[in-house]
């Protein structure tokens, strides 16, 4: 089926960024969509073609952009080790057939697919070096020894012949040959199977896979020849100014994965401090990673991705906290689909607000506070103002009221002034999943990580407390099981709860977020001593306090009301949300008041 490049090209594309799309490949200027990141790693019944066909009307709605895995036949089920280019397009997700399909399903209600384009390096079809002769559009294409740099770790390989090619331009990669794109014919190749992708198989663009393995010039070539709308490169570098260089290697001629931002964010939740989420520029501070300046128009930004989510990197912080900042700002957003699958209510309402207030890849940004638990900005959309907080902060931005909000949740607000219809979204998002037991396990005195003798907690509606528990090392190191046994590989059977991110000091008093994780967990740690340590599943959180043996009887007058004070006995006349021990006439209990 052969798709016209001119009608690709105007997929998602507002009519008065045609004319600048024609001379830049990167991505269009005052683009509003958000992508969806269509997979993860072994996704092979979530990303089926077939399976994602079936959603079209749903994610049609909410992002202009799909970006799936790489659908030449490949000899890597996730096909990141490609055979073909041109021809065949049979993959673990489906035939070649049912990928036309769904690209085509998709264009019709105004979403582009994004093509995974593996060219750093390709696989044989029956050994290290024989890629396939394929024909399209009248020509044959084939890559031989010359096209293999002879860096390759095939030069050195017993029984390989060397390649001819030359040295590689960028990292190596030792899962498949190096190609050669200083090779006039390697150049050729990979032109026009960008061109193929476009015209044959109807993509919308291309994100490039690992573009540190070869000069950022290529791609300008490739881009500037195939012209694509879109292009994004997996530059995988924390290094605003590495990323920066890489974009400017093309000519800007390509995007870039804002891994600056995403290692930001990251160290945002672990160190529950939102400083992080924003730099200074020249004295004025504004998001980080790539959203600063005139980069963030090549800012392509995520929380999580396939790669960081399966290799002990993943995100493990507040989840739509962090999707409502890369939603809230400006750069293209890029949903992780495990993200989108467990809270699709407050991930679809935050969508909702960016496309209702108009901002764009391009939004003027205004950081209003800066603050270990507060990060609020205000956004300029083409069609109004929103104001976002990430934090736990309880803030208002000034001349906004709580009847302004337009979604929030867990350490995040969303205020506007412009009307926005919520109307077809979920009205809540699931409840909690609230485990039947909760057992506290770890440095304790029942038991050092005894699987046996975790120490049962208590419930009280949504909330776990082990009363006077004892920690008994110096560093005492602890997490919750939701089940006893006797020996790990039967507690691991059933979920664990602990910190986001392992071995997190905890503040005594403090509120530290928690996560459940299928098997293991990260562990919090504490001095030695005796305490009520609490899980609060409502708000996620696990927070250390005051033992409750400690809590001395408190004689007042029989018809007083409620006394506040906090963990540390200071009286608080206007409690907020939190613990604190309340004293009603000659009782003092410990609550956790919301």
């Amino acid at each position: 089926m052969k798709i016209l490049t001119k009608a690709i090209l105007s997929i998602g594309m507002a009519a008065t960024v045609g004319a600048a799309a024609a001379q830049n490949y990167a991505w269009p200027e005052q683009y509003e969509g958000v992508m969806l990141q269509g997979f993860y790693w072994d996704s092979y019944t979530d990303t089926k073609w077939a399976n994602l066909e079936a959603q079209a009307d749903e994610l049609s709605q909410f992002f202009k952009l799909i970006w799936i895995p790489n659908s030449a036949k490949s000899t890597g089920g996730m096909g990141y080790l490609p055979v073909y280019w041109f021809t065949n397009h049979n993959s673990a997700f489906g035939s070649e057939s049912a990928l036309l399909s769904m690209i085509e399903t998709y264009k019709a209600k105004g979403t582009g697919i994004i093509a995974d384009v593996v060219v750093n390096h390709r696989v044989g079809s029956s050994n290290w070096y024989n890629f396939p002769t394929e024909t399209w559009d009248g020509k044959s294409w084939s890559i031989g020894l010359d096209g293999i740099c002879s860096t390759d770790e095939m030069a050195k390989a017993s029984g390989q012949p060397k390649p001819t090619g030359a040295k590689d331009t960028g990292d190596d990669f030792d899962g498949g040959r190096d190609l050669d794109h200083t090779n006039a014919n390697v150049q050729e190749n990979i032109k026009n199977y960008c061109r193929c992708l476009l015209e044959k198989y109807g993509y919308a663009g291309f994100r490039y896979d690992m573009v540190k393995g070869y000069s950022g010039e290529y791609t300008k070539i490739y881009n500037e020849y195939a012209k694509p709308t879109f292009s994004v490169g997996e530059y995988w570098d924390n290094n605003y100014s590495n990323v920066v260089k890489w974009i400017d290697a093309t000519g800007k001629q390509s995007a870039a994965f804002d891994f600056p931002l995403q290692n930001s964010i990251k160290t945002a939740f672990k160190n529950n401090s939102m400083t992080s989420l924003s730099t200074s520029v020249s004295g004025v501070y504004q998001p980080a990673g790539l959203l600063r300046g005139d980069y963030r128009r090549y800012a392509v930004t995520f929380v999580d991705n396939h790669d960081t989510y399966r290799d002990g990197n993943r995100f493990m912080g507040n989840v739509p906290a962090a999707n409502a900042f890369i939603l809230c700002s400006p750069g293209t957003p890029c949903v992780f689909l495990p993200h989108w699958k467990e809270y699709k209510a407050e991930i679809k309402r935050l969508i909702n607000t960016r496309n209702t207030v108009g901002v764009n890849n391009m939004s003027e940004v205004k950081v209003l506070k800066r603050e270990k638990t507060c990060y609020m900005a205000e956004v300029t959309g083409t069609k109004g103002v929103l104001v976002v907080r990430i934090g736990m902060s309880d803030a208002t931005p000034e001349g906004y009221t709580d009847a302004d909000i337009v979604a929030q949740g867990d350490m995040y607000a969303v205020w506007t002034k412009v009307k926005v219809d919520h109307s077809g979204i979920e009205a809540e998002n699931p409840a909690p999943k609230i485990p039947s037991k909760l057992y506290i396990i770890g440095n304790l005195s029942s038991g050092s990580w005894a699987t046996a003798k975790s120490e049962e907690m208590t419930r009280e509606g949504n909330v776990f407390i082990a009363r006077n528990v004892t920690l008994s090392s110096a560093k005492s190191y602890f997490s919750f099981v939701t089940a006893r046994g006797s020996d790990w590989d039967a507690v691991n059977k059933h979920d664990r709860y602990g910190a986001m991110y392992n071995n997190t000091p905890v503040t005594f008093g403090e509120a530290h977020p928690m996560t459940r994780t299928p098997g293991d967990a990260f562990a919090w740690v504490y001095e030695a001593g005796t305490y009520d340590v609490i899980a609060d599943f409502d708000h996620m959180t696990m927070t250390v306090t005051t033992a409750s043996s400690g809590i001395d009887d408190v004689t007042v007058d029989d018809n007083a009301d409620a006394v506040y004070y906090n963990l540390q006995g200071v009286r608080i006349d206007d409690p907020t949300p939190g613990v604190y021990i309340v004293v009603r006439g000659d009782k003092a209990t410990k609550e956790i008041i919301r």
